[in-house]
């Protein structure tokens, strides 16, 4: 049974944990298609266009979209099976697959399970890659499914790596006034979570600090 799981973007991660949402100057940010696609090329806009289409209405009803500030990703039954970033001068699309288990993968296609320590697919699409459309997306179309029927076989590799949450409480704070929650991720990173009153925040900013 497979055991690895999916999310290794940790910073895109934390920007999920709060809710697809950042503050910039005392307002709230929301992401979405118009802010995903803003200064990209035509060419990249008709990619994501058929990308999205494909996932949204072809793959399984029920699937939907999120977008986040460095990637819109695609889930069901909120198990991601497909993640996008777009650049300049490509798209980048994340699949959940054993690249060794590709018969006769595409040039565009790289295994990227030594870069994110877990099993995944790197597509990187570039305008030349779509010079022969018809192929093409017949190609990439089928990638998307088998990760969507993989991740969708075997749930847990769509769920971020982290542990229980372990409460920390420092000998030099009050207990009743701080708690520190730290969540222990397998790909070796630490999201760390405090709860302060206003008054105590100088005393235990000046003890981490130390």
């Amino acid at each position: 049974m497979e055991k690895e799981v999916v999310d290794y973007d940790f910073q895109s991660q934390l920007l999920e944990d709060r809710k697809e949402k950042i503050e910039e100057g005392g307002l709230l940010k929301m992401f979405d298609e118009a802010s995903f696609l803003e200064n990209k090329p035509t060419w990249l806009k008709d990619l994501f266009k058929k990308i999205n289409n494909y996932c949204l209405n072809e793959i399984k009803e029920g699937v939907k979209i999120t977008h986040l500030e460095t990637y819109t990703r695609y889930s069901f039954n909120n198990l991601m099976f497909c993640k996008l970033k777009a650049k300049l001068e490509s798209m980048k699309i994340y699949l959940k697959l054993r690249y060794s288990e590709l018969e006769s993968p595409p040039k565009w296609v790289r295994d990227y399970a030594k870069i994110s320590r877990q099993t995944w697919c790197e597509a990187v699409i570039r305008e030349e890659d779509l010079l022969s459309e018809t192929i093409f997306f017949d190609m990439l179309f089928e990638l998307i499914k088998k990760s969507f029927n993989r991740v969708i076989r075997h749930p847990r590799l769509s769920k971020f790596p982290v542990g229980k949450p372990v409460k920390v409480l420092p000998n030099f704070i009050q207990p009743t006034r701080v708690k520190f929650d730290v969540e222990v991720g397998t790909d070796g990173f630490c999201q760390l979570g405090i709860r302060v009153h206003k008054t105590q925040l100088p005393k235990v900013l000046e003890k981490l600090l130390e």
